[in-house]
């Protein structure tokens, strides 16, 4: 009951964010907490419990929020992930990732199923075996994060581009 999952800190971050307007923890609720959260929303770990207990509608409601607080930041207050950002991103989940793999192994845990693949079904069971599923996971997060980044960077594009084409008319 530890909230070393990941989206378990970003949904308390999220709120933070939403309060102060802090950029730093946009950047993580943006690219982990949407991408992160769509996973979790199409094959929830609603555990021994099931529907309709409490626990799914928590899981449910609490993701679909940290979705919605990233969508809110981009939308309503303007802000928006950077090159810099999608790098710290991946720096900073690599480093929490190696800071709970111990942790893990000490507590009989899995938080954010880097010592075991869930026991649940969930994108991960078509996934090699541990340990090399942990690449595919690493390489699904780039591609996921890249996939959020996309609509920014076809805007930069654009941008350029019509600067470009203004510049020569």
């Amino acid at each position: 009951m530890l909230p070393f999952h990941i989206c378990s800190i970003l949904i308390w971050l999220a709120g933070f964010m939403l309060i102060f307007k802090f950029y730093p923890i946009y950047e993580f609720v943006y690219f982990i907490g949407i991408g992160g959260a769509i996973q979790a929303l199409l094959t929830p770990d609603a555990g021994i419990y099931g529907f309709p207990h409490y626990r799914i509608f928590q899981t449910m409601i609490s993701h679909g929020l940290l979705i919605t607080s990233g969508i809110y930041m981009t939308v309503v207050e303007g802000f928006r992930p950077t090159w810099k950002s999608f790098w710290r991103v991946v720096i900073g989940l690599n480093i929490y990732s190696a800071i709970i793999f111990p942790i893990n192994k000490l507590l009989g845990t899995d938080f954010l199923y880097i010592n075991a693949k869930p026991s649940t079904a969930s994108l991960l069971g078509l996934l090699p075996p541990w340990p090399y599923y942990l690449i595919y996971m690493e390489l699904i997060g780039i591609l996921v994060f890249l996939l959020l980044y996309l609509p920014f960077i076809l805007k930069d594009w654009r941008a350029n581009h019509k600067e470009k084409s203004n510049l020569h008319s």
